[in-house]
């Protein structure tokens, strides 16, 4: 049995990573902690939803980080959404170097980040580059994570294009499940479970562990059966 805390478990990743979390059996208790519930009110007996009004202060979080196995970070946006490349940055990086170093204090040995295949801290990138803005900043976020905390596992995904549940799906996304490319959400939660599973057992000595693109991403799902 784990306990799991996740930041980002509203975005297309982590709510298939809660919603997965809630109906693992081997899941004993979900902590999510986000600015708005996960759940829209319906509560679930293994969920803990706290809402903080800013996810750059989680100070009045803190008891809430003790006693977890694993610690996931599903956090992702964009420039464009978050409102600028300031923002982007604050987001992907800041808080989320944030919440790794409330994990970290809280002693969780486990941690399972969610980043982008071709992410490189040492990038050459302009603000108004977002293509190379992304991977730069989503290399600085795995850097970080592997550099200033003191976690005995740390597990890094790294996916090519995600592909969103239908009704969520841009019409690149639709095209390209149909023809057979990117990862679904669903299964980049799945394997994120598979291998904390493995990491609470004991399965894994290798730290850190990355999944880089897709098909390595959707190959470890077979070890699920082993």
């Amino acid at each position: 049995m784990f306990k799991a805390i996740i930041i980002g478990g509203t975005g297309a990743t982590g709510k298939q990573l809660l919603n997965q979390l809630m109906q693992n059996q081997n899941c004993e208790l979900v902590t999510s902690i986000g600015r708005k519930p996960v759940l829209d009110g319906v509560k679930n007996d293994k969920l803990v939803d706290i809402v903080v009004e800013s996810l750059a202060d989680l100070s009045s979080t803190e008891k809430s980080w003790e006693g977890n196995d694993v610690f996931f970070n599903c956090i992702g946006t964009t420039r464009q959404r978050a409102g600028g490349a300031k923002e982007f940055i604050h987001i992907e990086a800041d808080i989320s170097n944030g919440a790794a170093r409330m994990a970290s204090n809280a002693k969780i040995h486990h941690a399972s980040l969610v980043s982008a295949k071709g992410a490189n801290h040492t990038t050459w990138a302009k603000d108004w580059i977002h293509p190379l803005l992304y991977m730069r900043t989503m290399g600085q976020k795995e850097q970080t994570i592997l550099s200033n905390f003191s976690f005995n596992h740390v597990s890094i995904f790294k996916p090519g294009m995600l592909i969103r549940l239908q009704g969520k799906q841009t019409w690149i996304e639709s095209f390209s499940e149909s023809k057979g490319f990117g990862l679904r959400v669903d299964t980049l939660a799945s394997a994120m479970i598979g291998d904390a599973e493995r990491v609470k057992r004991g399965s894994v000595e290798k730290s850190p562990q990355f999944f880089i693109g897709n098909d390595h991403i959707q190959s470890s799902l077979e070890l699920l059966v082993k």
